[in-house]
């Protein structure tokens, strides 16, 4: 009793398992004997047709997923792409009630006939980038096949208006070997619906279109589907990087002309900043491809900035050379540039030269914007001073003031600076300095030339001491008051004195007056170069910004 009680579990237990298992067998077997069934006497080579004559129609179509790159300097766009290609192979057909309802099944693509479509305008090394992923095969014979592919094709870089640049990439799709007697490219749509935006580049659209290509080799067309992928760069990185320090390296170029001749920085300025440019072009260049098909618009930008640049240093060397000019050394100024440079710039910029230029010389001021004054003060001083009469009645004082201002006096032509003060002079030890406001008259009265008691003796003369008594009359010599042969030439080498004295102080203000009006034109040089270099750069930012297709993207 109780062995048959174990037996019948044990059957039970059998029973059970064996249903179970039959159960998975039968499942497996409908999917093994489909994919017998597909494979039996399947000849991926041949195209899957009924009629021989017919084209197997293929749809392509893209869902564009990324920019990964876009390399200028080599013209080479990165794309990560999922290709969409769909056929109905005959081959491939079945009833789901014969193979347990099973209406789809994945097959791999290297097992059946795919369409031989490749990307014409590829750069990759393989050529050919898809994955080979297995393709879904409905029970009615269609095929649908997504590969995804990092995609390098060749892209024409357009830099006509680099960095506010809109580029136009292509990618051609179409069959390597089958003419459009056996194969029909008919394109479906391209997608952005799971594009990832570039930070480099903005999307602005993707467009597909089918083309009719005849080559000269073979009489059949051949189809091709062309996407294209519109994009534009965006401005903010170059706008910052390389745009904003031109201009502002460019406007610190125009502060060379106000700096101060006399710092000696002038110079420097401009050709530091000549070099920072040079270091800007150079990376513009290496982003640029080696192309002479056009000139990117921020290298015409950079070009006419180094040129202003150039030309300021070129400025900044004719300012130095008029600020620093000798009048020992070259010419005075002509009439046309002093015409131009004193008067008619001056007047049309506004600059206002001072009326009075001061010297010092020993101690004395002297106005140089009026010569005859000068000289006829210089006249009325030793006139009214040093005025006595000679052995012929006339002045000596007015004879030599006359022979001194004479136009055909060698002495005042060339006048002799004597090393060390001639005897006579010593006399006068209360002379006091020259000056121009009238000082000399007044002084001078105060004091009186000292007679002489002894004769030369070794060398030297010996004079009294002087009388400093303004009321002592005594001393000062009359028309009638009895003369020496020795007072007169005491007179004339006083006068000699006076004249060296005149004549240097005069050339002295001639020579000065001659480097201020260098001086005064190259301040002219730089308010002209700084007004006309600041009205170049404004033309050229106005130009190029108006040129650029956008300025912010």
């Amino acid at each position: 009793m109780i062995n048959n009680i174990c037996q019948l579990i044990v059957s039970i237990t059998i029973f059970i398992n064996g249903l179970e298992s039959a159960k998975v067998i039968w499942t497996g077997d409908h999917e093994r004997r489909l994919y017998a069934k597909l494979a039996e006497n399947y000849n991926k080579l041949a195209r899957p047709v009924r009629n021989e004559s017919e084209a197997v129609v293929v749809h392509l179509g893209m869902d564009y997923q990324q920019i990964l790159d876009i390399d200028e300097k080599h013209q080479i766009m990165n794309s990560n792409v999922w290709l969409r290609m769909s056929w109905t192979d005959h081959y491939l057909t079945w009833d789901p009630s014969e193979f347990g309802n099973i209406k789809e099944v994945r097959l791999p693509i290297n097992n059946i006939w795919k369409p031989d479509v490749l990307l014409y305008n590829s750069v990759d090394q393989q050529f050919d980038s898809t994955w080979p992923v297995n393709a879904v095969v409905l029970y009615t014979g269609n095929v649908t096949w997504i590969p995804p592919a990092i995609i390098r094709s060749s892209c024409a870089i357009d830099i006509a208006y680099f960095p506010f640049d809109t580029q136009h990439c292509t990618m051609k799709f179409g069959s390597w070997t089958y003419s459009g007697f056996f194969t029909d490219l008919i394109n479906t749509t391209i997608s952005p619906a799971t594009y990832k935006p570039n930070g480099e580049w903005e999307l602005l659209g993707l467009t597909s279109r089918r083309s009719i290509f005849f080559y000269e080799c073979c009489p059949e067309p051949y189809y091709d589907v062309t996407f294209t992928v519109s994009i534009r760069r965006r401005t903010l990185y170059y706008g910052f990087n390389l745009l904003l320090p031109c201009m502002l390296i460019s406007s610190l170029a125009l502060l060379s002309f106000t700096l101060p001749a006399d710092c000696g920085e002038k110079l420097n300025l401009g050709v530091t900043i000549f070099m920072s440019l040079c270091v800007f072009m150079i990376m513009v260049a290496e982003a640029m491809p080696q192309t002479s098909d056009a000139l990117p618009l921020i290298q015409i930008y950079f070009s006419c900035i180094m040129f202003e640049v150039g030309a300021s240093v070129v400025a900044t060397v004719i300012a130095l050379n008029f600020h620093h000019r000798s009048p020992e050394q070259y010419k005075p100024m002509n009439k046309f540039l002093k015409t131009l440079l004193l008067n008619w710039l001056p007047a049309l910029l506004g600059m206002e030269r001072p009326d009075v230029l001061e010297m010092s010389v020993h101690g004395a001021h002297y106005a140089s914007d009026n010569k005859q004054k000068q000289k006829q003060y210089l006249i009325e001083v030793e006139r009214h001073i040093l005025t006595r009469p000679n052995g012929n009645g006339h002045s000596a004082v007015d004879k030599a003031v006359h022979l001194d201002l004479s136009t055909g006096n060698p002495d005042n032509k060339k006048s002799p600076s004597p090393k060390r003060t001639n005897p006579a002079i010593v006399g006068m030890k209360g002379l006091p300095t020259t000056h121009m406001n009238g000082g000399l008259e007044s002084s001078i009265n105060k004091y009186t030339c000292t007679k002489v008691t002894r004769p030369i003796e070794n060398g030297s003369i010996n004079y009294k001491s002087p009388q400093l008594n303004p009321s002592n009359n005594n001393n000062i010599y009359k028309p009638n008051t009895p003369k020496s042969p020795f007072e007169d030439r005491h007179f004339h080498h006083l006068l000699n004195e006076l004249r060296v004295i005149s004549a240097r102080v005069r050339k002295e203000e001639a020579m000065h007056a001659l480097q201020a009006d260098w001086m005064f034109a190259s301040r002219v040089v730089d308010r002209v170069c700084f007004l006309a270099f600041s009205a170049f750069l404004f033309m050229c930012t106005a130009i190029i910004s108006y040129n650029a297709p956008h300025l912010f993207a």
